[in-house]
Formats: structure tokens, sequence, C-alpha cells
């Protein structure tokens, strides 16, 4: 449905529902409604909710507007760059080197459109997945030969919120926004990881083994990674 304040509203079902939810994804309003609701309903809805509707429009138009890959965007750190140019291309393309990513772009691009910033993330993401299987797999084995460890394998994923896990099989996962950190952050998260292949917990030699193996600094390094998350705009 389309309202003249609030613009495209999506509007689905749910059989489970037992009230009208509103939430913004892309920029537009989408409501889950009962399945028993009738129009009437949702309007009334609509209409009894507006200015909170408004102002939750505003702002995640707002936090929309930060988290933007937009021309001036940029990473630039040790491991991995982007950056964007204007180019005399048909439509928006990317090259990619070994640790770098480049976008080119045509005149008139609009950038807030979500289609191309869904295309944008999805390239920069991809780039670092190939990026630190290429980084990560000999580090991560070498460190696993000084240790006397082995690891059954090493994947990369985009997992939000965790730097890697380590399964009771012995495969270990490491996060592709890893690859943005500092090199002692990076050893850190896959220390941790390889340390897990000898204490499946978080025990005090678990810590032990695992300090030893960061040159005593595991705390100080623990410290410095919550200062960090898995997401590619607080990053850097």
């Amino acid at each position: 449905m389309n309202d003249r304040e609030l613009g495209m509203i999506i509007v689905r079902t749910n059989v489970r529902a037992r009230r009208f939810t509103f939430r913004v994804r892309d920029g537009q309003l989408v409501v889950t409604a009962p399945a028993s609701a009738s129009l009437h309903d949702m309007l009334r809805a609509v209409d009894e909710m507006r200015p909170r509707l408004l102002q939750l429009l505003r702002r995640a138009r707002e936090r929309e507007a930060q988290h933007m890959v937009a021309p001036d965007f940029r990473i630039d750190t040790p491991d991995f760059t982007f950056h964007s140019e204007e180019a005399r291309v048909p439509r928006m393309t990317v090259r990619q080197q070994r640790g770098s990513l480049t976008c080119y772009y045509p005149a008139g691009t609009d950038f807030s459109s979500g289609d191309v910033q869904r295309w944008l993330v999805n390239a920069i993401e991809e780039s670092l997945r190939q990026h630190a299987r290429v980084f990560f797999a000999p580090r991560l084995g070498e460190m696993a030969r000084a240790r006397g460890l082995v690891y059954r394998s090493m994947s990369i994923h985009k997992t939000r919120g965790r730097w890697g896990s380590c399964s009771s099989r012995g495969n270990i996962n490491l996060s592709l926004y890893l690859l943005l950190l500092p090199h002692h952050l990076q050893d850190l998260v896959m220390q941790h990881e390889l340390t897990h292949l000898v204490e499946m917990n978080h025990s005090p030699r678990f810590h032990a083994l695992l300090d030893e193996a960061v040159g005593g600094r595991e705390a100080e390094y623990e410290a410095e990674l919550k200062r960090f998350d898995t997401n590619i705009f607080t990053i850097l």
C-alpha cells in the first residue's frame, strides 16, 4: 500500500501474529499483520501510530546514511583496501587485485539505491572472503605446526558477532571481517581457535595456553579486540 507521508508500505501477513508490528527495511516500512486483519484494521493501525512510524522511518534512514558505501567510502587496512572511482563504464563493476578491490561506477549512479548498496556490500564481502582464505590459510598452518597441533579444515564465513569458532571435530571457521583487524588481533583469534583443539572450553588452562601462545598478552589483546565489531562500517 502507498501512504502520502510514509511512502510505500509493504504488508505481510502471519498466521501467528496477534497484532501489527512495524519495522523499516531498505528505507521502506514493513508491517506484519495478523492473517485475520482487514484493510480497515490496517489503515486504522497506521493512522494511530503515524507519529511513531514517521519517527521510526527518520531514524532508520539516518542510520542507513551512516552505514552506506558512498563514493567517498574507503577501506584502508594493512591487508585490504577498497575505494570507488567514477569511470566511463556502462554499469558498476569491480577490479580485484591482491589485497585490494576497486569499484568503477558510471556518472549519475544513485548510491542511495537499496540494490546498489546490496551489490556493493556483497562485492566487498566476497572479495574479503577470497582474500581471507589466501591470507589466513598459510598463517594458521604455521601457527598450528609451531604448537604441534593439527586441525581438520579452515573455512571463511560471514559470521556476525564472533570472529571465529572451532568444532569438536577440529574444523576452524574464521570471520571474513577478521582480515580488517591489526595483525596481532588476527593472530589472537587464530591462536584462540587453535587452543580449542586442546581445550574445548574457556577454563583457566585454556587461557594459560592461549596467553603463552600470544606472548603473555592475551588480556591486553582481548581488551583491544572488544573495541571492534564484525561489520565493515564499524570496524574501520
